[in-house]
């Protein structure tokens, strides 16, 4: 299965869809990550916070695909340049790699542009193949567009149907940058799967409700990084490539759009940020 990827600014290319490992209960996370592998995933989800790199990186060697053929994202804290130099390099450590395909600022919080200059320098190094930020909103990314040297290639923001960010999309195009969505299921906490509108336009695709927004994200150029520890739901939410939503049902399922976050990222997140 070959699985549509977004071209990134520099021309490196993104998969459209990856596997999400935020705060997977850890006695599950490898059997996870590694059933993921195997049902034909090829990008990875993962951030020093979730405290699981190991698992991941055991989950690769199991797995037996090529380095070459998995995208790593990963997310780092902004605790500054030296701290931001050390993680990485103790996570290609961890991964058996010597590179890393995107390294991400996890949120707007701590030394901000001494951080991200870490990151320049490695991209520049060719260390990291691509870099962007995490949790920004367009007021905190023009706070730094203007000051760094390579600009952000991805934005990671909470998004899915009842929090569609068409605005934010918008003006991340206009900036050249990839729009990426985490929660896209918003971790179950909003219903969106026991949606009524969503369940008639799955049944009539004969679909299940989470294919089917994963598939009208997708098609909006969002990339999205579902997760789950079920290893039926993980092979059904990469099977979305063989159908597409005709325009009545993605203009029924826009209509859903609440503007309701569950999350209140990155509003309190910026308070103590230092640029």
């Amino acid at each position: 299965m070959k699985i549509p990827t977004m071209r990134l600014r520099n021309g490196e290319e993104m998969p459209m869809i990856g596997f999400g490992t935020y705060f997977t209960d850890n006695s599950k996370c490898m059997e996870s990550v590694l059933a993921a592998l195997k049902s034909g995933y090829r990008m990875l989800d993962t951030a020093t916070w979730y405290n699981n790199i190991e698992l991941v990186a055991e989950a690769i060697k199991k797995s037996k695909v090529k380095r070459e053929n998995i995208y790593i994202t990963y997310k780092v804290l902004p605790g500054g340049y030296q701290d931001i130099v050390d993680d990485i390099f103790k996570t290609m450590e961890t991964l058996n790699t010597t590179y890393l395909d995107l390294v991400l600022l996890h949120w707007p919080q701590g030394y901000i542009l001494d951080s991200y200059k870490a990151l320049e320098d490695l991209y520049n190094a060719g260390i990291v193949k691509a870099i962007g930020v995490s949790n920004y909103d367009h007021i905190l990314l023009d706070k730094i567009l203007n000051k760094v040297r390579f600009k952000p290639m991805v934005n990671q923001i909470e998004t899915h149907i009842y929090f569609q960010e068409t605005k934010m999309h918008r003006y991340l195009e206009q900036k050249e940058i990839v729009h990426e969505s985490w929660a896209p299921f918003a971790e179950g906490y909003l219903g969106l799967l026991e949606d009524k509108k969503i369940a008639e336009i799955a049944k009539k695709y004969n679909k299940t409700p989470a294919q089917v927004i994963l598939r009208f994200l997708i098609e909006k150029d969002i990339v999205v990084i579902p997760k789950s520890t079920n290893k039926d739901h993980i092979k059904e939410n990469i099977k979305i490539f063989d159908f597409k939503l005709e325009e009545k049902d993605i203009k029924a399922i826009e209509k859903l759009d609440k503007k309701e976050q569950y999350s209140s990222w990155p509003g309190n997140m910026a308070i103590e940020t230092i640029y």
